[in-house]
């Protein structure tokens, strides 16, 4: 029971790992033709930088002219709800990783998001694990959504999520041991402090 409850402590603290770290970079001051047909994605990599920069607002803004130029952009409709999401505003996240699924039914990295959301939000867990199963099935070699899915199964079924941490190659049984370990260690020290004062206090008698 200690040990089951010390790796949902860990899986609570690992955390919910939902896109890969980028890079920040400078947003860029290139200017692109409107309607040209890089003009989608030059609007995209700008709404990335200011991401990037954590500027959501106006990432936000950048998402919007490139769906505009490009209404079926999944990859849009997919980073303006990661940038809903960093904003705290999860119906329109949901709502732009649903989009972005529609478009692009085979799209891992927006199922992952979406999970991710569900279950940051007091959404159904069943949701969440829906969502992280189907981006498995279509990248089996998901790192981030085997730990997503890990730490949604903790609470109901600790040991599925063990296998889930270690199939993204993380050993929390590991951690427990070193803890129990060193509470173990802790104890006995104490008890062995209070065995010493014990015998001097009998031995000044």
């Amino acid at each position: 029971m200690v040990a089951a409850s010390a790796l949902i402590a860990w899986g609570v603290a690992a955390g919910i790992l939902v896109v890969q770290s980028r890079a920040v970079v400078p947003p860029s001051q290139t200017v692109a033709t409107p309607g040209s047909p890089s003009g989608a994605e030059f609007h995209l990599r700008r709404g990335e930088d200011f991401s990037s920069v954590h500027d959501y607002d106006r990432a936000i803004e950048e998402y919007n002219t490139a769906i505009r130029l490009k209404p079926d952009y999944a990859e849009a409709y997919n980073d303006r709800g990661f940038a809903y999401y960093l904003k705290g505003d999860a119906e329109r996240a949901i709502a732009d990783y649903t989009r972005a699924i529609a478009l692009r039914p085979n799209y891992p990295k927006a199922y992952n998001s979406r999970g991710v959301v569900f279950m940051a939000h007091g959404y159904s867990r069943a949701k969440a694990v829906a969502d992280f199963d189907r981006a498995i099935a279509l990248k089996p070699d998901f790192r981030y959504a085997y730990i997503n899915r890990a730490n949604a199964r903790l609470p109901r079924h600790p040991w599925l999520a063990l296998d889930d941490f270690h199939r993204a190659g993380m050993y929390p049984e590991r951690q427990v041991a070193m803890l129990c370990g060193a509470i173990l260690a802790a104890v006995a020290g104490i008890a062995l402090v209070r065995r010493i004062r014990v015998r001097r206090g009998t031995d000044s008698v």
